[in-house]
């Protein structure tokens, strides 16, 4: 009887242990920038310990910058903000005990765990479901394999097309680049869902007449799972990779692309938690298939969509500088907004439409090289949802994905509607 009591007792302990994360402490701070002149000093922010972790960037006036501190380092953010006269909100103390326990850590829930479109998924139940869609539709629907993670994990490219020999303009759109980035790949399976769920409603002048869809769910799988192993973890966003002598883990995927790569906005340290561009251009295996896809299909690919989280922005090149904008922006720049009316029309928030490097410039980023190396003439990374930070309720995944979706079918309207109609034409022309 005293050795159970000690098992249980031991149990308990490490699941005490378990539990906790290294962020209890931690306060979420919001420093609001009212002027260009304040808007400045939140981009120049940096902490020379690298003990701060920043959520998200400012792309504005009003629009804060929001970061979680330690409580060896309250002191200095309060000072920073005094001395740039930055209002200082500190918005969640304790944050770490705000996160959630992932429910099916335990060997008996991942037995019983389903997948749900509205839920966040492991990714071995995403594999399950994409695998099914693929049995389910095998005229409408094909899996490409494209390659193993750093840690061996399979990443399979979804197409989607009622005609895959017809060479129709595609629309490429990947999720979860940032492990701790849940919505990303919830978006990115809801959509898989939505464009085959009635393929015969679709061939009625639907999102899949004319235009064929490549999705990639989930590209930073070992990220990904990593934040779901403990509330500890739960803010990681790189990769899990090893790159030489150095102890420390991953590359921000979105600053490893090799456009531009490392000018502006990254970290040369592979210890920095937040934008370490890696020791080369694609040094990642996922960033490496990414860029496959996009040079295998640069001919019919036109337009690129990088799911991400958080702010609701919905922002276009350039990336690595704010100094200028293409030549194309305005084109950018209208289908942003029309995409942002349609999501609006649906009754969620509008997004924040403008250049990703107009505020903060960051090389090395999946839409710059899309646009400016594959030739892909519309290229776009959305930011979902604005609050919560990256832990969005998962109960509300029900309300704010079909509205999303209104963005998506206005993407593929006005694909379909520039590209289509030229790519008839051209094959009239060539019968003559």
């Amino acid at each position: 009887m005293a050795s159970l009591l000690l098992v249980f007792v031991a149990f308990g302990f490490i699941s005490q242990i378990d539990c906790s994360s290294q962020y209890d402490n931690y306060t979420l701070i919001r420093l609001h920038p009212t002027s260009v002149e304040h808007q400045k000093s939140v981009t120049q922010f940096n902490d020379p310990t690298g003990e701060i972790e920043i959520m998200k960037e400012s792309r504005g006036v009003n629009d804060t910058l929001d970061i979680l501190v330690p409580p060896s380092r309250m002191k200095f953010v309060h000072e920073y903000a005094n001395t740039n006269g930055l209002v200082l909100e500190e918005k969640q103390p304790n944050y770490g005990r705000t996160l959630e326990d992932v429910p099916d850590r335990l060997p008996r829930r991942r037995i019983l765990e389903r997948f749900g479109v509205f839920n966040y998924n492991s990714y071995d139940k995403m594999q399950e479901f994409i695998e099914a869609k693929a049995q389910k539709y095998g005229a409408l629907v094909q899996l490409q394999d494209l390659g193993k993670s750093f840690q061996g994990r399979k990443m399979r490219l979804v197409k989607i097309s009622t005609k895959p020999s017809a060479n129709n303009p595609i629309i490429f759109v990947d999720a979860g680049v940032h492990g701790r980035e849940w919505v990303a790949p919830a978006m990115a399976l809801y959509l898989i869902d939505r464009l085959t769920i009635d393929p015969r409603g679709f061939l009625r002048g639907g999102e899949l007449d004319g235009v064929d869809w490549y999705i990639l769910p989930l590209v930073n799988p070992d990220g990904y799972e990593y934040t779901r192993s403990s509330r500890s973890n739960r803010m990681w966003r790189k990769t899990r990779s090893k790159h030489g002598a150095s102890h420390c883990y991953g590359v921000d995927g979105n600053r490893n692309y090799g456009f531009k790569w490392a000018v502006s906005g990254v970290s040369s340290d592979p210890c920095h938690k937040e934008t370490y561009a890696g020791p080369q251009p694609f040094s990642e295996p996922e960033t490496q298939m990414v860029r496959n896809v996009m040079m295998d299909n640069a001919k019919r690919m036109k337009l690129y969509v990088s799911l991400h989280s958080y702010g609701q922005y919905l922002v276009y090149p350039w990336g690595y500088t704010g100094e200028y904008l293409p030549k194309q922006w305005k084109k950018l720049d209208n289908m942003a907004k029309a995409v942002s009316d349609a999501v609006e029309r649906a009754g969620g928030q509008p997004f924040k439409v403008l250049s990703a490097g107009k505020w903060y410039p960051a090389a090395g980023g999946s839409d710059d090289f899309a646009f400016g190396a594959a030739g892909v003439p519309y290229s776009y990374t959305m930011e979902l949802t604005e609050g919560h930070e990256f832990a969005f309720p998962e109960n509300l995944l029900g309300t704010v994905l079909p509205q999303f979706y209104e963005g998506f079918k206005e993407f593929g309207a006005r694909i379909r509607a520039e590209f289509g109609n030229q790519r008839k034409k051209r094959e009239i022309l060539d019968t003559q």
